[in-house]
């Protein structure tokens, strides 16, 4: 991460700490006008009023720190039903939710029932089964449609 994006991080993390929320993702595109992209998420989710919220704090004080260069468009969004699950803090929010994980020889289905040390534990039909997270190639949350 270069420090742009550090100085950005260093604004948006005690904003999203006061609402509960988590950075899930920040990336700043260049080009003639650059976007400021800021993902957020919470346990039980991340609502517009919330992103709208964090969008104005973080945009005033953007205008006074400055850490990007030029014009800039700030987006401040959710990561979407069918984001992908990285981090032990993706599948801490996903905690009661069904979800598909892919392995490298093979993949589960079930409820993430526990989350720690490194590790997901998935409630299938074959049982509790224990996956840790650096074995894991691909999980996303399964939508019920």
């Amino acid at each position: 991460m270069g420090e742009t994006e550090e100085r950005i991080r260093a604004l948006v993390e005690p904003v999203l700490a006061r609402i509960g929320a988590d950075l899930v993702e920040l990336a700043v595109k260049r080009g003639r006008t650059q976007l400021v992209r800021v993902v957020v998420d919470r346990e039980g989710g991340i609502d517009l009023d919330s992103c709208a919220r964090i969008s104005e704090e973080l945009s005033r004080m953007l205008d006074v720190d400055d850490p990007v260069a030029g014009r800039y468009t700030l987006e401040v969004g959710s990561p979407g039903l069918d984001r992908p699950l990285r981090t032990e803090a993706d599948f801490r929010r996903s905690l009661g939710r069904r979800v598909r994980v892919v392995l490298a020889d093979r993949q589960h289905e079930g409820m993430v029932e526990e989350v720690g040390e490194s590790r997901v534990t998935l409630a299938t039909a074959e049982g509790r089964t224990e996956i840790p997270l650096d074995r894991i190639a691909k999980a996303k949350i399964l939508l019920p449609w």
